[in-house]
């Protein structure tokens, strides 16, 4: 994705062993200007995820316009299985159509980061979005603002029914992950609390004494060590436990305590100590690979 609304779909090809373009996009010259909304810059360029089984991706343009980038082919995805022995040049996979959601209308603003979930027929949209802003000298009288929307996406009719949301989120979440299945939801990230919610269920984990809850509601558990995940970098290292990197470079591993039906709690350790990293992930048999700028 680059500045302000453009697209390219990039695939690799067996035959030349290398990038081609399979698509391009582009939501910006006068057809569009509408969507700025009379804004002439934006703090960030798109950002773009894609539903876990490939049926589409979403790019989150202008702040409050998301893109759904529908697969072309029946029967094929913007993720494929490994086949080296197909010509991609043969047989590419490639964005057949497009359309837009204007969140402003759905009440949706000021988003802070979506993604897609696992376990559902049709793609999943999680959005984690804040219905009024705040900041940290105003949380005596305005606090938990955020909340997260879960839209389901029918590419065919072009329709987003909210099928699940979740309120009274702390106003520092910043990060929403997509649990792997077969325990399926999200994990949203706080700078000093971490939250799990599905369709059914929920629970939330406190990591220091800055953390607090919504009025009226009951006290949640709390880790015998203080942390906070302000900044922090994230990968899964299976379907029940993510991998934290800190910005002080100290390695935490969060588990998602799951019975075969739904999720009892979460449960926090320390782990090893690293860099400071700006990216992490896992591949295979390893567990971390930290960038450090």
């Amino acid at each position: 994705a680059f500045r302000d609304a453009k697209i390219t779909c990039l695939e690799f090809d067996d035959a030349i062993h290398g990038l081609r373009t399979s698509s391009m996009h582009c939501f910006e010259g006068p057809e569009w200007q509408h969507l700025k909304r009379g804004r002439e810059s934006f703090a960030w360029g798109p950002v773009i995820k894609s539903d876990p089984l490939g049926r589409c991706g979403a790019a989150l343009i202008y702040g409050l316009q998301m893109a759904i980038l529908k697969a072309a082919q029946v029967g094929q995805s913007l993720v494929g299985e490994d086949e080296p022995t197909r010509a991609l040049s043969s047989s590419a996979v490639r964005v057949e159509s497009s359309y837009l959601i204007d969140l402003r209308a759905l009440e949706t603003n000021h988003v802070k980061d979506f993604t897609f979930v696992h376990g559902y027929i049709e793609p999943v949209l999680v959005i984690l979005h804040e219905r009024e802003p705040t900041w940290t000298g105003r949380i005596s009288s305005k606090h938990h603002t955020c909340m997260i929307s879960a839209f389901s996406i029918s590419m065919t009719l072009k329709q987003h029914p909210v099928i699940w949301s979740a309120a009274n989120l702390p106003h520092d979440a910043y990060q929403i992950l997509s649990v792997p299945p077969p325990i399926g939801g999200v994990l949203v990230v706080c700078a000093n609390s971490i939250h799990y919610h599905s369709q059914s269920t929920s629970c939330s984990l406190a990591l220091n004494n800055f953390s607090s809850q919504p009025d009226g509601s009951p006290e949640i558990p709390k880790i015998n060590f203080h942390v906070e995940l302000d900044a922090a970098k994230a990968t899964w290292l299976s379907n029940d436990i993510v991998m934290f990197s800190t910005k002080t470079g100290e390695m935490l591993l969060l588990t998602v305590v799951y019975d075969g039906r739904t999720v009892r709690r979460l449960d926090l350790m320390k782990s090893k100590a690293s860099v400071i990293s700006s990216v992490s992930c896992s591949y295979t048999s390893c567990a971390y690979i930290p960038f450090h700028i």
